[in-house]
């Protein structure tokens, strides 16, 4: 699986990202359910569980009034604080995954879990020859060595 000609695109790809040359885009929906290598269970579950018990607790201790505030401020944290913070983790695993070993960016690409981006060329899996776009996409010192800036 791993010949010179993906082990050596894989090593530019790592190049490129990191010099911002070339943008992962993952597709969160994907790398955050059960079975992907990237997967955490607690950071779903956790904050759910926290929320629903807090809900019913505040419903038994002060209502139905209460327990609708509850829920209203247990949503609102979901979607503004706590949704947020897992996108971040869930992309910056995805992304310590991918420039791991070509064979975990094969795995990615292949469950359609990212694509590759350079302004606005993109190439998505699974039609897209990420080996070529890869190849065609310059680096720092290669712009240097022409003489750009």
């Amino acid at each position: 699986m791993s010949d010179s000609r993906i082990r050596d695109a894989h090593a530019r790809l790592t190049r490129l990202l990191a010099q911002k040359r070339l943008f992962l885009g993952v597709n969160i929906g994907l790398m955050s359910r059960p079975g992907s290598p990237v997967f955490r269970r607690i950071e779903s579950a956790l904050p759910i569980g926290l929320g629903l018990f807090g809900v019913i607790g505040a419903t038994i201790v002060g209502g139905v009034m209460l327990g609708i505030l509850a829920l209203t401020a247990g949503i609102a944290v979901w979607f503004l604080v706590i949704l947020p913070r897992i996108k971040d983790q869930v992309y910056a695993r995805t992304y310590a995954f991918v420039t791991s070993t070509p064979e975990s960016f094969l795995r990615a690409w292949e469950e359609t879990a990212i694509t590759l981006k350079s302004g606005e060329d993109e190439c998505r899996p699974p039609d897209g020859d990420w080996v070529a776009f890869v190849r065609a996409a310059r680096t720092r010192e290669e712009e240097e060595e022409d003489g750009y800036r």
